[in-house]
């Protein structure tokens, strides 16, 4: 029905508000996370994801088993809730994507205190150190507190479409350690894909989020859908630009970039650039940095307030080593980045 993100200086924390099938008491199917770290290769955006190799009996599969969908982010993790065939538990499944030639992915169930109670709501908290690739998730707490039905979650509101998702509401707690997932202590940007799916990760339901620019629908996209197509149109896929302490949410990033407009020209970059972009309206608090690719700001090129029209601004590489770096240009909360690289 809805997620929430939050941060502090050492934490993320995301809650996603929403009710497994039940069957006979044991939950089904399985809400999945996808998350793209800044700094960190993922399987590109639009490229289907690797399925894991299927574990040796009598170890349990995850829901990423048959999970091949096109996502509109480049995943490097992604963590689950699905059933354990036991009435009112969840286990807890983890995945880490590797891109290169071929892609590969490796997938376990999460250890930890205990198995999730989706009956109290009693967490998972894992180990403070894990082995790679799953040191990300080292130090996390994981919770999960079931509804009988839709309807019966507190967070329904009746089907109040403008209220939908509000607390109080049931779902999925996560709580990620900043130092673990390797967020800079500057911040950085992050997106996220979350999904209902089935439990081996086959069929995905019509419950996804964002859901950026798709119509309310009960089409299920099914299996290994491709969310860069245009039959998806949107972004689906939310950006979180974290700061030191606190992050902010852009739902959808191709309207934040068509809404700026921006462009770097020339690049690469011999000695100055010009950062073009467009305040749409009004009076704007207008801020342009030069970050490294973990997000860190190496310098400002402009901070203040603009009227509306077309603007520039002069990026003197003169004072920056040479390298690759990310331009982003925020109007009010739009935000828009390019790759430039300085000669």
């Amino acid at each position: 029905m809805a997620v929430y993100a939050a941060s502090d200086a050492n934490n993320l924390y995301f809650f996603v508000v929403g009710t497994l099938e039940t069957n006979g008491g044991i939950l089904q199917n399985s809400i999945q996370m996808f998350i793209d770290r800044p700094g960190v290769a993922g399987i590109p955006a639009g490229t289907a994801l690797p399925l894991p190799a299927a574990a040796t009996p009598p170890a349990a599969n995850t829901s990423f088993q048959n999970m091949g969908a096109r996502l509109d982010l480049a995943a490097d993790l992604g963590v689950a809730v699905s059933r354990n065939d036991v009435a009112g538990q969840l286990k807890v499944d983890a995945i880490a994507y590797t891109p290169g030639t071929p892609n590969t992915a490796t997938a376990t169930v999460a250890s930890g205190t205990t198995p999730l109670n989706a009956t109290t709501g009693a967490a998972l908290n894992t180990p403070a150190t894990l082995p790679a690739p799953f040191g990300g998730f080292a130090n996390a707490s994981i919770a999960y507190r079931t509804s009988a039905n839709l309807s019966s979650n507190p967070g329904y509101n009746a089907g109040n479409a403008a209220t939908i998702g509000n607390a109080p509401g049931n779902g999925l707690e996560i709580r990620v350690s900043r130092a673990a997932m390797g967020i800079p202590a500057a911040g950085g940007e992050l997106r996220i894909f979350v999904v209902q799916n089935n439990q081996d990760g086959g069929f995905l339901s019509s419950d996804f989020i964002p859901m950026g620019g798709v119509a309310a629908t009960n089409a299920n996209p099914g299996t290994n859908p491709d969310f860069t197509s245009a039959a998806f149109p949107g972004t689906q896929a939310a950006t979180l630009q974290i700061g030191t302490a606190n992050l902010t949410v852009t739902n959808n990033r191709r309207a934040a970039e068509a809404a700026v407009a921006m462009s770097v020209f020339p690049n690469p970059v011999q000695d100055n650039t010009v950062v073009s972009y467009r305040v749409l309206s009004g009076t704007q608090d207008v801020r342009i940095e030069l970050t490294d690719l973990m997000g860190r700001k190496v310098s400002t090129v402009f901070e203040g307030k603009q009227t509306a029209g077309e603007k520039e601004e002069l990026l003197k590489s003169a004072s920056v080593a040479a390298g690759t770096y990310l331009v982003k240009v925020q109007v009010g909360d739009q935000v828009a980045t390019r790759k430039v690289t300085l000669l």
